[in-house]
C-alpha cells in the first residue's frame, strides 16, 4: 500500500449520538464536518493514534475502541489526489471535559441527523455503518398476511431493526398491501422496512424506507434507480456485483452465501477469508448473507462485515 496515508478516524457516541468537528480555515475541504482523527505516526495502531488525536483535538481521554469499518479513498484536491486509508473505529467511553486546543468547532449530531450535515464525502460509508444495525432480518415463509404480521411482531420485540420483506410468491397487490401494513409495524418499534422487488413497485410504496436491488436487476442500471433519502441495498454474489453496487452508490451490500444454504445447496460457500477479501476495499458496508445466525456475528464482525443477514437464523418460525 506504498503512499497510501493510514488515517484513523474515531465515531465517540454518546447518547444516540456522535461528535463530529468542522474542517479548520487553513485545512482542505475547510468548513465541512467530519469524525474526529487523524494520520498516523510512525509505528502507532489505529487506536493508539485515535487516543492521541482525540486528547489533542478534544480534550477527552478515550478508551474501549472498537472497528466499526475500514476502507480507501482517495481525495481530490486542486493539486492533486491523496489516497488514503481509513480506519474506522468506535466508542462510548470517554472521560475529560470537550473542549478546542486546535480551534475546531464540535457539535454532538443524532446519528439519525448525520445526512443534514455537509459532512466530507469520504465519511458516506461512516454514517451508513453508524445508522444500520448489525442484524437484517430477511422474511422467510408465513401462511398469510396476518400470520405474517405476528411473526414481523415477535421479530421486532426481539429488537430486531431492519427488515426486507421478500415475498417472491406474492403479486403485486398483495405484496404493497402486506408491505404497508409491515411498515407501521416497524416504524412502531423503531424499525425500517426495506421491499426486496422491482424499482416500479417500490414507487408505489412511498412510506417504506428503501428498496434491496436482486443482483439480476444490476446489469441494466446506471444510475441509482431511487431517491437519496431511502436506503438502498444491493445483494451481491461476486466481485463485479459488489463493484456495481458501489458506481450505483448503494448505501449497503449483502455478499453471499458465506456458508453452505439449505435454499441453494448447489452454490459454493465463499467462507469468512475470501468473504474479508471481496469486501476489504469497498467504501460501503457489507451484510454477510447465507446459513448464518446471531452465532455468527462476531465472527462477521472480525472480518468487516456489518452484521448479519439471515432468513432461518433471525425469521421466527410460526407462533
Amino acid at each position: 500500500m506504498s503512499g497510501v496515508v493510514p488515517v484513523a478516524v474515531g465515531c465517540l457516541i454518546r447518547n444516540g449520538e456522535v461528535l463530529i468537528g468542522q474542517r479548520l480555515a487553513r485545512q482542505s475541504f475547510a468548513g465541512e464536518w467530519e469524525f474526529p482523527g487523524g494520520k498516523l505516526e510512525a509505528n502507532e495502531t489505529p487506536i493508539e493514534a485515535l487516543v492521541r488525536e482525540f486528547k489533542e483535538e478534544t480534550g477527552l481521554t478515550t478508551s474501549d475502541w472498537q472497528p466499526l469499518i475500514s476502507y480507501p479513498w482517495t481525495h481530490q484536491l486542486p493539486n492533486g489526489s491523496v489516497q488514503v486509508q481509513l480506519h474506522v473505529y468506535i466508542t462510548e467511553q470517554a472521560s475529560g471535559q470537550l473542549s478546542a486546543p486546535e480551534g475546531h468547532l464540535f457539535a454532538w449530531c443524532p446519528l439519525s441527523m448525520l445526512d443534514q450535515r455537509h459532512l466530507l464525502r469520504a465519511n458516506k460509508g461512516i454514517v451508513r455503518a453508524l445508522q444500520l444495525p448489525s442484524a437484517y432480518m430477511i422474511t422467510g415463509g408465513f401462511h398469510d398476511q396476518q400470520d405474517a404480521l405476528s411473526r414481523l411482531e415477535e421479530a421486532l420485540k426481539q429488537e430486531v431493526k431492519l427488515v426486507q420483506l421478500r415475498a417472491k410468491h406474492l403479486d403485486k397487490q398483495a405484496y404493497i398491501a402486506l408491505a404497508n401494513e409491515m411498515v407501521k409495524h416497524c416504524h412502531g418499534h423503531g424499525a425500517k422496512l426495506i421491499v426486496n422487488t422491482s424499482v416500479a413497485w417500490f414507487d408505489e410504496m412511498p412510506a417504506v424506507d428503501g428498496l434491496q436491488l436482486a443482483s439480476s436487476e444490476l446489469a441494466a442500471l446506471t444510475h441509482r434507480p431511487i431517491a437519496a433519502n431511502k436506503w438502498l441495498g444491493v445483494s451481491t454474489h461476486n466481485a463485479f456485483e459488489l463493484a456495481k453496487a458501489t458506481e450505483l452508490e448503494a448505501d449497503f451490500a449483502l455478499l453471499s452465501p458465506v456458508k453452505a444454504t439449505q435454499t441453494h445447496p448447489d452454490s459454493t460457500p465463499l467462507g469468512w477469508a475470501k468473504f474479508e477479501l471481496m469486501t476489504q476495499a469497498l467504501p460501503i458496508p457489507v451484510y454477510a448473507l447465507g446459513g448464518l445466525s446471531l452465532d455468527d456475528l462476531l465472527q462477521a464482525k472480525a472480518t468487516g462485515a456489518q452484521g448479519i443477514a439471515a432468513i432461518n437464523g433471525l425469521w421466527p418460525q410460526a407462533i
